[in-house]
């Protein structure tokens, strides 16, 4: 069995495509369909159902393609030992919610580049259950999250406090149990949604609409506009740049940890490390 081909095997699992894992790996599709055959003929059992629609895995190809992830991650984190210094390189993946992304990072980033420019950063943007699930899936080497976690398999670190607030257009909402919301919120998952459910829950108001929206200057532009209302982190609001109002609600509802978590039996690159002091300095300051 020969590491490109399992490379190859997961590629096309993910694509559920023979001409987009070619394009994207700079291939020809008849190499990818070649080296799919040769571990099919290995293993003498069918890995995908061709399908009008694409690539589907068969049972024996989900169950494969568990172990091959697990060789995979097993093979990067090798690599990493064995390339990386106590000088910082290569790259640093790493995922944090929209908020904290837009008001908490962009200065560590700034220092953290200057301090280490052989360091590539891709930061990706998520709510709190996406950001978990990529890094429990070894996608993510780090993720800022909504706190409390509690998972065995995870580690947390560098707290940072967050007070959330009511945003609107007016002054004043009515938030009696016999209104009527329109709530404006990131998909489901995310943190900040769930706990101002919670809260609305808590005062009896259940007529209310959910608005999804995919980035923070929509929800911000969308409260401006009196589209809706929705819960933020005061740090955002403070920024200034959108004429909202804030309103205070209590703090076992406002009062949430941000967090930043990774595996416990992942390595720790030294680019990493440094990100996790640089952060930790931040929060002390």
């Amino acid at each position: 069995m020969d590491l490109k081909d399992i490379s190859i095997f997961a590629k096309v699992a993910k694509t559920g495509s023979v001409t987009k894992t070619a394009k994207a790996l700079g291939y020809v599709q008849s190499n990818i369909t070649t080296r799919i055959q040769h571990l099919e003929n290995e293993f003498n059992t069918s890995l995908f159902d061709r399908q009008s629609r694409g690539m589907v895995l068969t049972t024996n190809g989900e169950i494969l393609l568990q172990y091959v992830e697990q060789i995979l991650n097993l093979w990067d984190e090798a690599e990493h030992i064995l390339r990386d210094t106590e000088t910082p390189n290569g790259t640093l993946k790493i995922g944090a919610m929209e908020t904290t992304a837009a008001t908490r990072l962009p200065s560590v980033l700034m220092t953290y580049h200057q301090h280490y420019p052989n360091v590539d950063i891709s930061l990706v943007s998520g709510p709190t259950k996406y950001l978990i699930d990529s890094v429990l899936n070894h996608e993510l080497e780090a993720a800022f999250v909504a706190g409390p976690i509690e998972h065995p398999l995870l580690e947390k670190s560098s707290v940072i406090k967050e007070e959330l607030v009511i945003v609107s257009q007016t002054e004043s909402v009515n938030m009696a149990p016999s209104d009527s919301l329109t709530i404006l919120g990131f998909r489901e998952g995310c943190s900040y949604r769930k706990r101002f459910e919670q809260y609305l829950d808590h005062l009896g108001i259940q007529s209310r609409k959910m608005i999804e929206l995919g980035t923070l200057e929509g929800i911000l532009g969308c409260v401006t506009a009196g589209l809706g209302i929705s819960l933020l982190p005061k740090k955002v609001v403070e920024r200034g740049k959108y004429p909202v109002y804030v309103r205070k609600i209590p703090d076992e509802y406002s009062l949430v940890p941000t967090v930043l978590i990774r595996r416990k039996d992942a390595f720790l690159s030294p680019a990493l490390s440094r990100f996790i002091e640089a952060i930790d300095k931040a929060v002390e300051s």
